[in-house]
């Protein structure tokens, strides 16, 4: 069993039989999801940042913006490992603003 929680611009990948498969959910202002989710809490997105200033909007640190909807909580997600299942990318953004899955 696998378990994979994660918060911010941090991205897991798994190769699934030579495929990419993302088990991860990236927590960035282009989410659209992450997007609503800030403006429910009272918070704005300007200029892809979280009261124009964070990046993320899930973070550990970042006390200030938490009145601004920015959440410590993870997306969690627990997968049953295949045969076929190789390796694991774990990585953030300075890869993945590079590379794709």
């Amino acid at each position: 069993m696998l378990y994979v929680a994660n918060i911010g611009d941090t991205r897991c990948v798994l190769s699934k039989g030579g495929t990419a498969e993302r088990l991860s959910v990236d927590h960035r202002c282009d989410n659209a999801d992450e997007i609503v989710r800030i403006k429910s809490q009272g918070g704005f997105v300007s200029g892809d940042r979280v009261g124009g200033v964070l990046a993320v909007t899930r973070s550990f640190g970042d006390h200030s913006l938490k009145k601004a909807g920015v959440s410590a909580i993870p997306y969690v997600l627990k997968y049953s490992l295949k045969p076929f299942d190789k390796f694991l990318i774990i990585a953030s953004d300075g890869v993945w603003d590079e590379l794709s899955d």
